[in-house]
């Protein structure tokens, strides 16, 4: 007995050309759902195995994240230290054969005055956290016992041809303080990421600038013999509150503090770009199945036609898009792991992911990208098969040879109110300022996009025959066929070009939306520095002892402003819901600010920036729902909750940051205390100039800089992160590109007997590809236009919400690269497939089956 499994497989083998289209279809969708489901599930246990506390049974370290209500916990900027008195109660626990704090500092090699390269990072730590990998002393060497002894790792220690007695020079954020080698020391295993060098305990908190209250990064515990770290774990964090117990590969997202940072942002951009993608992916493999289906009309007719009931024709697509999709979704989650692998080296490259970031690898992603393949197929193979399934077996023939023009009055309302709604979402700047109009707007290129697609014959049809009378005037005969055969077959065509617009105004969107972003900050920054002179780091930042010699060195009608940046969590409500979100932030010295900075002052007085006081964009005081004389929560950095009082609303936030704190009272609240840079102006120039060149020529790693050269560090700094951003967004560009050639392919590959009769008729080969030609411009341009005008309303809503001005910033060659690569895809996937349906004979075409 024939199964209706049975049946689907021989239709599908029969007709292999029209199914490969929806297979692949199919299997990149599940690709490229599998690649980001891993990043998301690295974002949540990816990360690296730890080096320096292998020893350690379980690492003990703050509260690194702040609980979100139903959503991934916000994770702070800083290191949240732990008090002294900490590693004392952890050690009173019964199970705890010896627990030893750790702070680490990272420290530059100095050698003839300047900072010496190496291999690989150096970090200062506190001798006794030695035993923590454990580190053993070789021969003849002795641990560090003065504060201006150290120790050194081996690979260290060659590079530099040190042994013990030698001295060495290390500096921090500039200042060089000399140590004598006390002894040469190795790790049981030599991978690591940093090369150590061991202080006395007191010398390495006098660098980090810690004291009892925030002393330590994290408190390695050794387990008694016979004790199981996962249950040791669970009784510290019983007996001391506030703490967070790692064991296993968890231990080093606690000892490497940049792999923890870099799984929160991991997990942010994966989760959001994420559930776009899933919708285009879903709307493609639904517009895919339905371009295969309605391609087989005439075939379903006959089904039809010789008794086929309705539930039959039903079943038969049902099961031939569950054997198409579930061959295509698994094998397409395999590439999705590599694809998931070459994502995560591209974000290393630019800078969201530390080199050596570790991404997890599990049947999770896959599985769930085969699930969502599958629904979403089975589910766009039951709408398109319900019109099929409805003709009338008389008239089922008759009915299938012309496409059906008219679309349902659902599918057209429910497009209307799309664009009705995508629009109103774009304007909600213009209503609703800061972070929540600026996301409201943003949200309108989808629901433009699908409104669009959904009216797609409708729209197509219009263009036809609006572009009918001038392309009938370029070229009256090929025109006059582009345009009828448009008209005719809108349906199958909206179905080709609803991929190119998707393309289009998703790429125009990310393009210059951040290309606005980059140009009014680089604007504000240009137009903000006002110092004459510029202090900054090349490894970590600036001491605050540098700061104090230049304030020392200048007149006092010079400005010495050091800043600090960091980025704090606020609390505010946003339409009634409690939100918390995370903004940059800078720390300064308000006294002679107007000699070294412009933060374009709206509303108050940055002169009464002190302590229990704020300054703050004015999108971000739009976004908190604050004014001058209110108060606002804020959490620092490293988990301290404070506040303050607004005193001021600046307007160049882009440039500068949108929470201005003062500088003494933020810098406490960094991992390293360190100014980010500092700034110098006012008075005689010259002269600053020279007691800028004198002070950091006396401190290895310092740099006298210009604000032209503060500008461009932040330039780099936002491309950096609009690459990362670009990185994800290119593998959904090449899925979209990928998705127009297979559809365009499609509706052109089944023209093959329209081709053929066109030929027999009088047409020549030449005369058919010239159509095509004309054809593939229209839609070309038709794409292009409807693209970019799905884009430009939420583009103009993102500008006025972050810079005031209803006029995006437009790349001229990134405008000349979306219509270039649109236009050679299109001709492309039109040109190629109808030139091989053109190698066959018309009256052999002619009688092929569709």
């Amino acid at each position: 007995m024939v199964t209706m499994r049975d049946l689907a497989r021989k239709t599908m083998h029969g007709r292999k050309a029209g199914s490969a289209g929806a297979f692949l279809a199919v299997l990149l969708a599940s690709t490229l759902v599998t690649a980001l489901a891993v990043l998301v599930e690295s974002g949540v246990r990816g990360g690296l195995p730890p080096q320096r506390y292998a020893g350690a049974d379980v690492v003990v370290s703050g509260v690194q994240a702040l609980p979100v209500v139903e959503d991934t916990d916000l994770g702070l900027s800083e290191r949240v230290r732990l008090p002294a008195d900490v590693v004392d109660a952890v050690a009173d626990v019964p199970g705890v054969a010896e627990a030893a704090g750790d702070v680490r500092v990272p420290l530059s090699v100095v050698a003839g005055g300047a900072v010496a390269e190496t291999e690989r990072p150096v970090a200062g730590h506190g001798w006794s956290a030695a035993a923590l990998t454990p580190f053993a002393v070789a021969d003849g060497g002795a641990a560090p016992a003065r504060d201006d002894e150290v120790a050194v790792e081996d690979d260290l220690a060659s590079a530099l041809d040190v042994v013990a007695g030698d001295r060495i020079e290390l500096a921090v954020g500039g200042v060089a303080s000399e140590y004598t080698v006390t002894g040469v020391v190795s790790r049981p295993d030599g991978d690591a990421r940093e090369s150590a060098v061991f202080l006395t305990d007191d010398a390495v908190a006098a660098l980090a600038g810690v004291d009892e209250s925030a002393r330590w990064d994290a408190i390695g515990v050794v387990a008694a013999d016979g004790e199981s770290a996962d249950g040791l774990a669970e009784r510290i964090a019983d007996a001391v509150p506030e703490v967070r117990t790692s064991t296993g590969d968890a231990r080093g997202h606690v000892e490497f503090f940049d792999i923890g940072r870099a799984r929160v942002e991991l997990t942010v951009m994966a989760a959001s770009l994420g559930g776009t993608t899933v919708l285009i992916a879903m709307f493609v493999v639904a517009g895919t199945m339905a371009l295969s289906i309605q391609q087989r009309r005439r075939e379903f007719a006959l089904l039809r036609a010789v008794g086929a009931t309705r539930r039959q024709v039903r079943r038969l697509v049902g099961a031939e898009v569950m054997l198409l999709a579930t061959s295509a979704a698994v094998i397409g989650a395999v590439p999705g792991y590599l694809l998931a692998l070459v994502l995560g080296r591209a974000f290393a490259g630019s800078g969201l992911l530390p080199e050596d970031f570790q991404l997890a690898m599990s049947p999770v992603p896959g599985l769930a990208a085969v699930v969502l393949c599958l629904v979403t197929a089975r589910l766009a193979g039951w709408v398109a098969a319900r019109r099929p399934s409805r003709l009338n077996p008389v008239e089922a023939l008759g009915e299938s040879a012309v496409e059906k023009s008219r679309l349902g009055a659902g599918r057209v309302v429910t497009g209307l109110v799309l664009l009705l709604l995508g629009v109103a979402a774009s304007g909600i700047p213009l209503l609703v300022p800061g972070m929540v109009g600026v996301a409201g707007a943003a949200g309108g290129v989808l629901l433009l996009a699908i409104g669009v697609a959904l009216l797609g014959p409708r729209l197509l049809g219009a263009a036809a025959g609006l572009l009918g009378g001038p392309v009938r005037r370029l070229s009256p005969v090929h025109g006059y066929l582009a345009t009828a055969n448009m008209r005719a077959n809108s349906r199958r065509l909206a179905a080709a070009v609803t991929p190119i617009v998707l393309a289009v105004a998703f790429v125009s969107f990310q393009l210059f939306s951040q290309s606005t972003l980059a140009a009014a900050a680089g604007r504000q920054t240009v137009d903000g520095v006002v110092a004459d002179h510029v202090v900054t780091g090349q490894d970590g930042g600036v001491a605050p002892a540098v700061t104090d010699e230049l304030r020392r060195e200048l007149d006092d009608d010079t400005t010495v402003t050091p800043v600090v940046h960091s980025r704090i969590v606020a609390r505010y409500s946003e339409l009634g819901e409690p939100t918390m979100e995370t903004f940059p932030a800078q720390g300064l010295d308000p006294d002679g600010l107007e000699h070294t900075l412009d933060l374009e002052v709206r509303e108050g007085d940055l002169g009464d920036l002190r302590d229990g006081t704020v300054a703050l964009s004015r999108t971000a005081a739009a976004t908190f729902g604050a004014s001058v004389g209110e108060t606002v929560d804020l959490v620092l950095g490293d988990g301290t909750e404070i506040e303050p009082t607004v005193v001021a609303v600046y307007g160049r936030g882009l440039g500068f940051g949108d929470v201005t704190l003062p500088h003494d009272q933020l810098a406490a609240h960094t991992t390293t205390g360190l100014d980010s840079w500092v700034l110098v102006g006012g008075g005689d120039a010259d002269a600053a100039g020279d007691a800028v060149a004198r002070v950091t020529g006396d401190h290895p790693g310092l740099v006298a800089a210009t604000g032209a050269d503060l500008t461009a560090a932040g330039s780099a700094e936002r491309a950096a992160e609009s690459s990362t951003s670009l990185v994800a967004i290119l593998a959904l560009l090449a899925y979209l590109a990928v998705s127009v050639v297979n559809t365009l392919v499609m509706a052109t590959a089944e023209r093959t007997r329209e081709f053929a009769l066109l030929r027999l008729a009088g047409a020549g080969r030449r005369h058919v590809l010239a159509m095509m030609r004309v054809e593939a411009a229209v839609i070309v341009a038709v794409s292009v236009v409807v693209g970019l005008l799905v884009a430009l309303p939420p583009l103009v809503g993102v500008s006025v919400g972050l810079t005031e001005s209803p006029l995006p910033s437009v790349s001229p060659a990134g405008f000349a690269g979306i219509v270039l690569v649109t236009a050679l895809l299109g001709f492309l996937a039109i040109g190629v497939p109808a030139r091989a349906a053109l190698r066959l004979r018309p009256v052999d075409a002619i009688g092929l089956r569709e």
